[in-house]
């Protein structure tokens, strides 16, 4: 009787250890699988990002007059707060989808960083804003936008910084993203409206 009760007690130690260990692998799994998910989610969000920007303030070259005689904005492209600005967490600018240059409702973007969402503008008025992320489970930390050109020269090439910072909920360090996109077609009065660009000689 007592080699039986010392038996069970052993079986059940042993089952014990081996549901533990099982429920420790299973819980590690879900986190790598959580934290691959993150990083393939920030990396498809990033690269949309770095697409869309590249064509910022693009516009037809068969131009529609935009009604006044500003030689540095010859297009309903330019000039407006809406087709160029940047802040701290938020970009906006328009492009010519349709190639018509005339500006239409759904040809004003942008992305900015609201409710731990980045979220992607898609109309001009009335302005709309709709989340381009839903990190599961998890949030958006963080969505920097820094312009980088040299103000003094007009005809410097500009490019713009991003960072994103995600954190899965069930890790404790943060994912980080960061890219550089050139852009090609932002005018010269269109680089220099929002924040001060950043100098790269800084």
């Amino acid at each position: 009787m007592v080699n039986l009760m010392v038996g069970i007690a052993i079986g059940l130690s042993v089952l014990s250890a081996a549901t533990f260990w099982v429920n420790f692998q299973w819980q590690h799994s879900k986190q790598i699988l959580q934290s691959s998910r993150a990083q393939q989610e920030g990396s498809v969000l990033m690269n949309t990002l770095v697409h869309d920007l590249r064509r910022a303030h693009f516009h037809s070259s068969s131009l529609v007059n935009n009604g006044t005689q500003d030689a540095h904005c010859p297009s309903q492209f330019c000039g407006a707060p809406e087709d160029f600005d940047v802040s701290a967490q938020q970009l906006l600018f328009s492009l010519d989808r349709n190639e018509n240059g005339i500006k239409e409702n759904n040809e004003c973007s942008g992305f900015r960083f609201y409710a731990h969402q980045i979220q992607i503008k898609t109309a001009c008025k009335p302005v709309v804003w709709t989340a381009l992320t839903k990190l599961q489970p998890g949030e958006i930390l963080a969505f920097e936008i820094q312009l980088q050109c040299d103000p003094a020269s007009l005809s410097q090439v500009v490019n713009l910084n991003m960072a994103i910072r995600s954190q899965v909920t069930s890790d404790r360090t943060a994912i980080a993203w960061q890219r550089q996109v050139r852009l090609r077609n932002a005018s010269t009065r269109a680089r220099h409206l929002g924040l001060p660009c950043q100098n790269p000689g800084t």
